[in-house]
């Protein structure tokens, strides 16, 4: 972490904290894929309970998003039928 931080070219990189990165890689992964076992494999989180913990209100958007998207196809193919 101490040598991606050294390569950083932010003029706060060096106040940057692991914990802070980790929460902010979560919260990113959730925005960008929404799953939890692929989001587990990139953070290292060992449990769902942590991630959400740090993806938060994101995880919580994004997964109702895509339940709400399983729903919507749900009803189109019942009417396309």
């Amino acid at each position: 972490m101490r040598e991606v931080k050294a390569k950083m070219e932010h003029p706060d990189a060096k106040k940057y904290v692991t914990h802070g990165l980790r929460k902010n890689a979560t919260i990113e992964l959730y925005e960008a894929c929404g799953d939890d076992e692929l989001v587990k494999a990139v953070t290292g989180h060992s449990s769902i309970e942590m991630l959400k913990k740090y993806g938060g209100q994101v995880r919580q958007r994004v997964l109702a998003e895509q339940a709400q998207e399983a729903r919507n196809r749900m009803e189109r193919n019942k009417t396309e039928t």
